[in-house]
């Protein structure tokens, strides 16, 4: 039986701040039944700033696969919010803005490859017949956020400029090529509205002034649109935050109104979820529980919304503090979230709400202690507030006692590691795994193809971009021609070799099998073989996911036979 690592991070106070008093909270650490004998390890982490983990972590924010032009947006763009950040509060330093510009001047010509030759981009590049829409326009404005720090080609940025002001229609809607990043995020209507907002926003986070024309005909596209149909959670919050950067404060104020009678509240936070008829939830997590990425999404857009009005009263203040607890905590712990978009927008919510509530002179002290005689401090201040403070837990079950005091704000995240065995169960797709074409000899010489069909029988039309981790047998190596070919033959949009797994890309899933097959070769003597993973989950709902297992049909012949 194959294992996997879970990591599951349960975050007690997402945002504590305190003008001299103290806080004291029980936590219950406790562990699933199905282990990995001697696996679990604990952690606490403590830091003084809620964007530490991410500062941390550039370059690892997602515990998911990188392997497109998407994701590569998701490692470029937080490297501006927090140069931006850490600028504006006095904190940057040269060792953090150098790494951070390194990241960007990489990420940037490796974006470059997923360029088409009218100044478009799309998920896998030239591998895709068209520029996808969503994409081009965050890469817009994330390139002339970046210039600021990085060289970006003028000329590059006009004809990206060009391509998105082409595909804009008389009625000053746009044309959606590709696909929508999430389609959880599409309702039953058309996705006109968020996709001109999501548009029009790229345009003035970019700079253009509200004048220019491609803006205002993407205004009135979705005036006529919002007044045919009803507008949805994911579109109000888009609308009011796009109508915040627009300067239409009735407008805003409207959207952040009907937002409100929305909102969900629990436990001192705020956040929304999308309507039920397209919600992926109900699920059982493939990863930890976790809030859906489409619902992070939304929830940002609508803090981004609130945090971006002229003058924010102290009840204001404290309404987004509310959305930023639940927002904190749905991060794991290297400071991203559950897929690449929500990560992103995640990011520039609370790196703006970090700015706006940002002081100096701040002292924490927090406690750590349980009945096992077990007791630890940590001390925040401003010159280590940027600082992950981390310490191994003796056990990994029981009850602790955190004690907060001070003044300012801390953040502190329990952090439970562990290996679990392979649950066998899907929700939301269909996967089986066989081999063919065996050829064993002796020991040491073993071949076969590995035949992979999935199809997808979740809630929606389709799935997302989907991932197919295949997990090697100890002892076995992909044959990388066979795999070459698969992307070359469109089979998969593209394929990723590291370490002991291959990942396959897929553009989606749906309810017609798909079918292929690559060569997998011995090339080292390991005794007692274990059958290994083969895991399907959907890029953006991971609730939706599929797991499976295959073993050596060899075994330990020594003797040839072919068959």
């Amino acid at each position: 039986m194959d294992f996997k690592i879970y990591e599951r991070s349960e975050l007690i106070f997402s945002l504590c701040c305190f003008l001299g008093s103290t806080v004291s909270q029980p936590v219950v650490l406790t562990l699933p039944d199905n282990l990995v004998k001697d696996s679990p390890r604990a952690y606490w982490s403590v830091l003084g700033d809620l964007l530490g983990s991410a500062m941390q972590n550039l370059q690892n924010l997602l515990h998911l696969p990188f392997g497109c032009g998407e994701q590569n947006m998701a490692l470029f763009t937080p490297n501006i919010y927090i140069l931006d950040y850490l600028s504006q509060t006095q904190q940057l330093t040269e060792e953090i803005k150098s790494k951070a510009i390194g990241y960007l001047t990489a990420g940037y010509q490796r974006q470059l490859s997923y360029k088409h030759l009218d100044g478009s981009y799309s998920t896998f590049g030239h591998k895709d017949q068209h520029g996808h829409t969503w994409l081009t326009a965050f890469v817009y404005k994330s390139f002339a956020q970046a210039k600021r720090y990085i060289y970006i080609d003028d000329k590059v940025q006009s004809q990206t400029l060009i391509w998105l002001s082409n595909i804009q229609k008389p009625d000053g809607c746009f044309l959606n090529f590709g696909k929508v990043f999430n389609n959880a995020l599409k309702g039953k209507e058309d996705d006109d509205i968020s996709l001109t907002a999501y548009v029009i926003s790229a345009l003035l986070e970019a700079g253009h002034p509200v004048s220019f024309t491609v803006i205002q005909k993407g205004l009135q596209c979705i005036e006529t649109i919002s007044r045919e149909r009803a507008v949805t959670t994911y579109e109000q919050a888009l609308l009011a935050y796009t109508y915040s950067l627009v300067g239409y404060e009735d407008k805003r104020e409207f959207f952040l109104s009907e937002l409100s009678k929305k909102a969900k509240k629990e436990g001192g936070s705020v956040y929304w979820e999308l309507e039920e008829w397209f919600s992926t939830k109900g699920s059982s997590s493939f990863y930890y529980h976790q809030a859906s990425s489409a619902d992070v999404e939304m929830t940002c857009y609508g803090l981004l919304a609130l945090l971006s009005k002229p003058r924010l009263t102290s009840e204001e203040l404290s309404y987004a503090s509310q959305i930023v607890r639940w927002v904190a905590k749905q991060q794991n712990s290297r400071g991203g979230f559950s897929s690449t978009k929500d990560t992103i927008v995640a990011l520039q919510a609370l790196t703006l709400f970090q700015r706006l509530t940002f002081s100096k002179s701040r002292q924490n002290s927090v406690q750590i202690f349980s009945d096992q005689a077990f007791n630890t401090a940590f001390q925040v201040n401003d010159k280590n507030r940027l600082l992950l403070q981390q310490i191994l837990l003796p056990t990994t079950k029981g009850k602790y006692m955190v004690e907060v005091s001070g003044n300012g704000c801390v953040y502190v995240q329990p952090t439970l590691r562990y290996n679990i065995l392979l649950p066998k169960k899907s929700s939301g797709f269909s996967l089986s795994v066989y081999t063919a074409n065996v050829f064993c000899r002796g020991l040491f010489d073993a071949k076969f193809d590995l035949v992979v069909s999935a199809s997808y029988y979740g809630k929606r039309n389709s799935s997302n971009m989907a991932i197919i981790d295949v997990k090697m047998l100890s002892g076995f190596v992909p044959d990388r021609p066979s795999v070459k070919k698969l992307q070359e033959d469109g089979k998969v949009q593209r394929v990723e070799i590291k370490t002991t797994h291959v990942f396959f890309y897929l553009e989606n899933v749906t309810q017609k099998e798909i079918q292929f097959s690559f060569s997998v070769k011995q090339d080292a003597l390991v005794s007692n073989i274990k059958p290994a993973s083969v895991q399907l989950y959907d890029y953006y709902e991971t609730d939706e996911f599929a797991l499976t297992e295959y073993s050596t049909p060899c075994g330990q012949m020594s003797f040839e036979t072919s068959f």
